[in-house]
């Protein structure tokens, strides 16, 4: 009884904490319709910059009053300069401008205070434990439950019962309106994210005696946050209350009794409360905002002109490994790969209006399929291919089935949901897939008797499936099946008034798009020759969702070109400076500013500029 009262008391401490993020995006994403992939990140610089005062003062509660302020005004800024302009764009924009000062942010953090592990000390007074009747219990768990309780009452006093909230909710509901009767809008969003920031920014510092201080703490502590929001309900303060001690209730308990199975308690929580009431607990069903932009049609090109310009671009890829070395060619091979699984989103992404974070499970299915089988069947691995690709297909119309119900950034969490519960059966059956330390291939097949050691048959290999991936995809999107997906993306009621059934045509395009993924990963793992479960984590779904944007959804080439993009600078950027993540960022936070329909966009709006 001791044991499990001290669990339920360690999974309120965990929820004042998620509160303290999960409130800021609630003001942020709720509130204002603004997706903040950075939230974590003033988390993470408010527990630094503690540190920081810390060391030179010795005073915990220095750090604790001060350290908020210069990461509110930091927020504040990128407010006001960078989101500002996306105000009237779709949800991906702001994900991707975000996401690219996330890695600006880390870039400052392992500059400034390297890679190591930090804490702060527990100030005296809160040092210690007290009696609680069934036990002791550290006094700091307990000032950091009354801490979170007394926020969230006052941010309800705020919000609810203030005439600064009542201006915050008219410019929510009706910008214009509260602009003519002279509201000052864009300064009353900008206190609402500097309010969301100096919250996050106070959670980093009250959790770090806890949680410790660490480069990728953002990440750690967002998911879960984002978590929270949703499903307690986006906008709803009350829902990010309930939802925080409802997440860190399950994460605790799963830890402490089901420990093999903790990893997904959170996701499982999720998922169950979307699919009973896609809004969340206390959420307000609404009309959700587009999530891709319409694409333009371009001036349509005459056919021998696409012809001959094909040609070219076959023949210069065919000939491009003659005249470099194998590591040259090994790199542009895993390109190839990581094309397709572009490509592959882009059915969802681009074409159909599904914004997927899952689609690294279907990749990760189709390599642990090829290994596995070989590994321990002693399948061949063209075997093992072709079935990944039907089990990834399957799971596809599964999880599809389901994530179809809701729609935007519920579907966009919902995909994350169901592709974290893949990685915790991949990390938690050892026996099968190896967990967390992968598993290898014990021998490559051959292609057509030609030894796939070779790196120029191995790049061919790939060369070839990239080009059949992408013409039969073309020959898809340009059907009248494709014609329906577009029509669903553009309006999905007007689909339905004229007959067609929008929801099983979407888990159509869910399980054409999981797949093609299916078939990357299972030529991901003749290549590689290794699988981990990191080629299923959700940061994996992540940089396939920026690939696809960086290049352009809706056109397939955009999306391979920008997977291209997306990995050269990874893998070129960092072998010259340690400072990639900072360089990434900044060409990240450009393409968001000054080529919105990405790089493949940008290239055609270049070209009808010029026959004009």
């Amino acid at each position: 009884m001791e044991f499990l009262l001290e669990q339920l008391l360690n999974g309120v401490v965990y929820g004042m904490l998620l509160f303290l993020m999960a409130a800021g995006l609630s003001l942020i994403f709720g509130l204002m319709n603004v997706v903040s992939l950075a939230h974590g990140s003033f988390f993470m610089l408010g527990a630094f910059v503690a540190l920081t005062i810390f060391r030179v003062t010795h005073s915990f509660w220095l750090a604790f009053l001060i350290a908020p302020i210069p990461i509110t005004v930091l927020g504040m800024a990128m407010e006001a300069v960078f989101l500002r302009p996306l105000y009237r764009r779709n949800h991906l924009d702001q994900v991707l401008l975000t996401f690219g000062f996330t890695f600006i942010f880390l870039d400052a953090v392992q500059t400034f205070w390297g890679r190591d592990i930090f804490s702060i000390s527990v100030p005296a007074e809160l040092q210690g434990a007290v009696d609680l009747g069934f036990g002791v219990y550290p006094i700091y768990r307990l000032f950091l439950i009354a801490l979170g309780a007394v926020l969230a009452l006052v941010l309800w006093l705020v919000l609810e019962r203030s005439r600064l909230g009542a201006m915050v909710r008219a410019g929510v509901d009706d910008s214009a309106m509260a602009a003519g009767l002279g509201g000052n809008v864009p300064a009353l969003f900008t206190g609402v994210f500097g309010g969301g920031v100096a919250l996050a920014a106070l959670g980093g510092v009250a959790a770090a005696p806890i949680l410790g201080i660490y480069a990728g703490l953002d990440t750690d502590i967002l998911i879960p946050a984002f978590i929270v929001i949703v499903v307690g309900g986006m906008g709803s303060l009350r829902g990010a209350f309930i939802g925080s001690l409802l997440i860190g209730e399950a994460d605790t308990f799963g830890k402490a009794y089901l420990p093999d199975l903790s990893l997904f308690f959170i996701y499982l929580v999720m998922a169950v409360v979307l699919l009973a009431r896609p809004q969340g607990i206390f959420g307000i069903a609404r009309v959700p905002s587009p999530t891709v932009p319409a694409i333009s049609a371009p001036a349509p090109v005459p056919a021998h002109r696409k012809l001959v310009l094909g040609l070219i671009v076959a023949a210069a890829m065919a000939a491009f490994p003659l005249f470099v070395t194998d590591y040259v060619r090994a790199l542009v091979g895993e390109l190839f790969i990581f094309a397709i699984v572009a490509m592959s989103l882009d059915l969802l992404l681009g074409y159909t209006g599904l914004p997927s974070l899952g689609h690294a499970a279907f990749f990760g299915l189709g390599a642990y399929f090829v290994i596995v089988l070989a590994a321990l069947f002693g399948v061949d691995t063209w075997v093992g291919v072709a079935l990944g690709v039907v089990a990834a297909a399957a799971m596809g119309a599964l999880i599809g089935y389901f994530c179809v119900r809701v729609s935007g950034v519920s579907f966009l969490m919902l995909t994350l949901a169901f592709s974290q519960l893949v990685y915790s059966i991949v990390v938690k059956w050892r026996a099968v897939t190896g967990g967390s330390d992968g598993l290898s291939i014990p021998e490559r097949s051959s292609f057509f008797g030609f030894d796939l050691s070779n790196s120029l048959t191995m790049y061919y290999m790939l060369l070839l499936f990239l080009v059949l991936c992408y013409l039969v995809l073309r020959q898809i999107v340009n059907s009248p099946l494709g014609l329906v997906f577009i029509g669903i993306r553009e309006n999905e009621g007007r689909m339905r008034a004229v007959g067609y059934s929008s929801r099983a045509y979407k888990i159509l395009s869910f399980t054409i798009g999981a797949g093609f993924a299916g078939l990357a990963g299972g030529l991901y793992a003749i290549y590689n020759g290794f699988v981990s479960p990191d080629t299923v984590y959700w940061s994996a779904s992540g940089d396939v969702l920026i690939m696809t944007m960086l290049g352009g959804t809706g056109t397939l080439i955009g999306p391979a070109i920008g997977a291209g993009v997306y990995l050269l600078m990874k893998n070129l950027i960092s072998s010259y400076t340690p400072h990639w993540p900072f360089i990434i960022g900044v060409i990240f936070v450009a393409c968001v500013l000054y080529f919105p329909s990405g790089i493949w966009g940008a290239l055609r709006r270049v070209r009808l500029g010029g026959r004009r």
